[in-house]
């Protein structure tokens, strides 16, 4: 078996997963010290959804400053539609219906002191209860579990035990590492940022796939070879491959990130992140997995 250049990954294998759970571990602790920073779908309270006309990009923070005197109030920026019209969300607790309808009014002349009555409109207004809060995030975990499960199973068929779980772990870790992000970062949680996950555990698993697969075509063509060897070989030679797939999906995510705003630029920061974690995870973590089964074997059979 012939490849261009044998890069021996295995000699960093140990030293990857030491970095990775001190990450992991750094992003556990800023979830109990710090906590997520949830967004205005994952809170209960009244939410409005509101278009502003300015001649200039306004930010979340200028609706902000001009709500001041509405207690609680917090804006999201959603988007811009045409002629310079922007939409934000606005929410404040959830109390009874003459408070509601007091923020509800204090909003809107707020809107009007700054941007003036004519270039501001309601769209919409919602009630998120407790209950529907507590509800999103349960359902939530759910459906990144599931996913989980599913690509699990899909694995386990296609491949042996210790490839799929593998695979799982990296997948495992790069939700982590994106969750880390967000902690350390105050980036807001939001329905978006789930999108972003479920996103790239679909790219990670896809990288890992192609890398198992050499693997599995590489033992069977040389079975005689030492099986760490086997692995670093598979590993270089699926690596162009997934540093151009990662490089070049990432010129996509980076120009969002730098161009767009609101729940998009988050959307853009998270992919980022987890592309470049999903190609790390799929030579390091995974791989790292598939090799430290397969030297427990050994000391178990030469035992």
């Amino acid at each position: 078996m012939k490849t261009k250049k044998l890069y021996r990954f295995s000699r960093f294998f140990n030293a990857c997963a030491t970095v990775s759970i001190l990450i992991i571990l750094g992003g556990i602790t800023g979830f109990f010290t710090k906590g997520i920073n949830f967004g205005l779908e994952f809170k209960p309270g009244m939410m409005e959804l509101v278009s502003i006309r300015a001649e200039k990009p306004l930010k979340a923070d200028d609706v902000r400053n001009a709500l001041a005197e509405v207690k609680g109030a917090e804006v999201k920026a959603t988007g811009g539609g045409t002629q310079g019209e922007q939409f934000f969300q606005i929410k404040t607790a959830l109390s009874n219906d003459a408070e509601n309808a007091g923020n509800s009014d204090a909003i809107m002349r707020g809107l009007y002191t700054a941007y003036g009555m004519e270039n501001v409109s309601k769209i919409s207004t919602d009630f998120i209860g407790a209950q529907f809060s507590a509800s999103l995030i349960k359902n939530t975990v759910l459906l990144v579990s599931g996913a989980l499960v599913l690509i699990w199973l899909y694995a386990l068929i296609r491949f042996r035990w210790d490839y799929a779980l593998g695979a799982i772990i990296a997948l495992l870790h790069d939700t982590f590492i994106i969750l880390t992000f967000i902690v350390w970062t105050g980036m807001e949680f939001t329905t978006t940022t789930i999108a972003a996950i479920l996103t790239i555990i679909g790219y990670s698993i896809n990288a890992t796939v192609v890398i198992l697969d050499r693997l599995r075509e590489n033992i069977h063509k040389f079975p005689e070879e030492n099986f760490i060897l086997i692995l670093d070989k598979s590993l270089s030679e699926t690596l162009s491959r997934s540093v151009i797939t990662t490089v070049t999906t990432m010129f996509a995510s980076i120009s969002l990130f730098i161009f767009t705003t609101g729940s998009i630029h988050g959307f853009a920061g998270a992919l980022n992140v987890g592309l470049v974690s999903g190609c790390y995870s799929s030579i390091f973590i995974s791989s790292g997995f598939i090799a430290f089964v397969y030297k427990m074997r050994q000391k178990q059979l030469s035992a």
